[in-house]
């Protein structure tokens, strides 16, 4: 293989991260597939969550639903008469459905379409989308070993 054979495969490599999820995109694990649709959710500014997974007889996971983290509806304790602030949820109907098929995890369903805003600058302040480096997090254990606060 010559050089430009090589750079042309590192272009296309770092390419597929800039993809938009679309029905019957194949990955070759499951982790593969999660890590895609995770970064796609960070570029765009919005947290991930596993909504519903399925295995078969043989405990091997077959089915993955993962969805936007404002999917669902939040049901509160306190009663609406009581609350001086309805709380208003958003129903968002965004995310993604991988399935097993041939040891391969094939894309079968894909909502892209969120119902509330997204902000990529700060998509790494939501929860799922914190990652802590190792040097980070070793910082973090000796200073508390050592009861150092700051």
């Amino acid at each position: 293989m010559d050089g430009e054979s090589i750079d042309e495969f590192n272009t296309v490599d770092q390419s597929f991260s800039d993809i938009v999820p679309t029905l019957n995109m194949c990955f070759d694990t499951m982790e593969e597939a999660r890590k895609f649709y995770c970064d796609y959710g960070k570029r765009c500014g919005f947290g991930v969550r596993t909504r519903t997974s399925k295995k078969d007889n043989n405990n091997q996971v077959y089915y993955l639903r993962l969805v936007c983290s404002r999917e669902g509806r939040y049901v509160s304790n306190i009663r609406p008469e009581v609350k001086t602030l309805p709380s208003q949820t958003k129903q968002c109907h965004a995310g993604i459905t991988f399935a097993r098929k041939d040891d391969k995890w094939v894309v079968r369903t894909v909502i892209v379409e969120h119902s509330h805003e997204l902000c990529p600058q700060t998509s790494n302040l939501i929860c799922g989308n914190k990652k802590l480096n190792m040097q980070a997090k070793h910082t973090l254990e000796v200073n508390d070993d050592a009861l150092v606060y700051v």
